[in-house]
């Protein structure tokens, strides 16, 4: 029977934190063991499958190459998008008014690292993540969002027994979509940058 592997370093001493997160996420991923063999000029063998397996094989067989990083909250905000929001409101008082405003939807790190996991899953690029953000967004705006509606046009007056507001629309740009998570992926995350590009 073969002596246990004494370990070498700590995970924290061989990847920074983003490529830990991405570790974690898809650790089957051949992406994510390119980007591994790349790093450290090793590769883990099929029975790593696991995040743990693939921890417990970096910290025995790899060399220390960086210092200890404190691990980076996933609560924060990865990134903020502007949206236009507008709709028709309509008053007992048989009128109705288009009214318009605007509000930062905010896309949270971890619900981010999360679409990028799907995508890796499904051998999905970047486009992938930005259908999934923009999908999000058309669905939960309104939810998350309080924008400062003002009415613009004029007041209508006509015989209608609704009360409330309908025709509520949310506009953005999807380049904007794409232009912010790609900054965020290029300066904050490289790992999953490359791992969604490389292919």
């Amino acid at each position: 029977m073969s002596a246990a592997l004494l370990p070498r370093c700590q995970l924290t001493e061989v990847f920074a934190g983003p490529f830990i997160e991405l570790l974690t996420l898809a650790p089957k991923n051949p992406v994510v063991r390119s980007l591994i063999l790349a790093q450290t000029q090793r590769l883990p063998g099929p029975e790593c499958e696991t995040f743990e397996q693939l921890k417990a094989w970096v910290e025995t067989h790899c060399e220390k190459r960086l210092h200890p990083l404190v691990p980076r909250a996933v609560t924060e905000p990865a990134f903020a998008l502007a949206l236009d929001f507008s709709e028709t409101e309509y008053g007992r008082a048989h009128y109705s008014v288009a009214r318009s405003g605007s509000a930062e939807f905010e896309v949270g790190t971890a619900e981010l690292l999360a679409l990028v996991e799907t995508a890796l899953a499904e051998q999905g690029g970047v486009e992938h993540v930005v259908t999934a953000l923009a999908a999000l967004i058309d669905d939960e705006a309104w939810t998350r969002c309080e924008p400062n509606l003002d009415d613009h046009g004029e007041y209508r007056y006509d015989d209608h027994d609704m009360n409330g507001a309908e025709n509520a629309a949310v506009d953005y740009a999807p380049s904007q979509v794409r232009q912010r998570l790609t900054t965020y992926l290029q300066q904050q995350q490289p790992e999953l940058w490359e791992a969604l590009t490389c292919n």
